[in-house]
């Protein structure tokens, strides 16, 4: 009896100290967590107000506009951030334009003379912002047409007339279609190479156009063409333009370019061909008599409704009296009171001076305040939008949307 008391007493103990030995022992492993605990919730506060400092620098610096009391503050519709994310397209593709004034200003300090140098192409960035701070571009925008208004102005009289800005955007555009003209070979070259068979695929030239936008041969073989996700908005857009454009350059063939129709797709108004067709316009819709030729009478015949797009592309004007005068003085080029196809294919011809003057007379229309028939700078930059994408200043563009 005694030894089951004993044995007894020991099991007892022995269930004691287990008992012990458990509750240290979670006492410990507690402690453990906590301070573990303790330590990851000190490193996500730390982390917490690192991301919110940076986030809010980078909100600082993203900011879409600025307020009248200095403060920056975001777009309040979605059509007032489209309008910001086309001005800053609009200034990164002027961007080139502005240091081609500069070099221009420099040049013509050298030699008083001289034709102003070429603009080249602006390469554009995949991934531009899509918001910025407007102030910004506004200023660029400034400082852009205050260099183009004092290099059109022949006379330094800080004034411009209708004839110093035609000459000006005449300059312009030879320059334009004289440069295009030259790089379309090299360009064609760069393009056609897979296979270098003297045709351009639309294949060949997407994945060229692809290229110029900053995509790397890995990401356009994942790119998704029907879509362009990984393109911005401007970039999507010139695409969709350019798809349109290729079934009207590909008389041959409808699925490859030749060299020559390549530059009637990049650049409508350097092709001859284009040309013609726009001869053939002017034909269809005067020449009554059906004699391949345009009298006085025809010419000046006036249909509101058909002459709309003729009007849009610069080839005629809106009123008797000044298309009478046109013909006499500009296309009737040996005055037998008829013009054939030689005479308007010269009439329809962007290089001629005829057609900046219409260019800058439709700008003084739209842009002279008090129509003093002369254009100050402030007039200019109160017209910004109209100036900037007129001939005078973008010029490539504004011919690939009129063509």
């Amino acid at each position: 009896m005694t030894f089951v008391n004993k044995l007894s007493k020991s099991f007892r103990w022995l269930r004691c100290s287990t008992l012990c030995a458990i509750l240290f022992y979670m006492f410990f492993i507690g402690l453990i967590l906590h301070s573990t605990s303790q330590k990851l919730q000190q490193q996500l506060k730390e982390q917490g107000t690192s991301s919110s400092s940076s986030s809010t620098q980078a909100d600082t610096k993203m900011a879409p506009n600025v307020g009248h009391n200095g403060a920056q503050r975001w777009p309040n519709t979605l059509q007032e951030l489209e309008r910001q994310q086309q001005k800053h397209e609009q200034s990164m593709r002027l961007q080139p334009v502005a240091n081609n004034l500069d070099s221009g200003n420099e040049s013509s300090q050298r030699q008083p003379h001289s034709q102003p140098q070429k603009v080249q192409n602006a390469s554009k960035s995949p991934n531009q912002p899509e918001t910025v701070i407007l102030a910004a571009s506004n200023v660029n925008e400034k400082q852009i047409l205050a260099k183009a208004f004092k290099r059109a102005d022949r006379s330094r009289d800080g004034i411009l007339s209708i004839q110093e800005l035609g000459q000006y955007i005449n300059r312009r555009i030879v320059e334009h279609i004289d440069e295009a003209i030259m790089n379309n070979a090299r360009e064609f070259r760069r393009v056609d190479i897979g296979p270098a068979d003297g045709l351009i695929t639309w294949d060949e030239y997407h994945r060229f156009f692809l290229r110029e936008h900053g995509m790397t041969e890995a990401d356009i073989d994942e790119h998704d063409e029907i879509r362009h996700t990984a393109l911005n908005r401007r970039a999507r857009e010139d695409m969709m333009r350019d798809k349109a454009r290729w079934s009207e350059a590909a008389r041959t063939d409808l699925f490859t370019l030749t060299i020559d129709e390549y530059l009637s797709f990049r650049h409508p108004e350097s092709s001859v061909s284009n040309l013609l067709e726009l001869v053939d316009d002017l034909l269809r819709q005067f020449d009554q008599d059906g004699d391949d030729q345009l009298t006085l009478e025809e010419f000046s015949d006036l249909n509101v409704d058909d002459d709309d797009d003729l009007m849009r592309k610069s080839l005629i004007s809106k009123t008797l009296v000044e298309r009478r005068e046109e013909f006499k003085r500009i296309i009737d080029k040996n005055h037998d009171g008829k013009a054939d196809r030689g005479e308007l294919l010269n009439y329809v011809n962007p290089k001629t001076p005829r057609y900046a003057l219409q260019e800058a007379a439709t700008l003084f229309s739209l842009c002279d305040e008090n129509k003093d028939e002369l254009l100050t700078l402030k007039e200019m930059t109160d017209h910004a939008e109209i100036f900037l994408q007129s001939k005078m200043i973008d010029t490539a563009n504004s011919f690939h949307t009129e063509f």
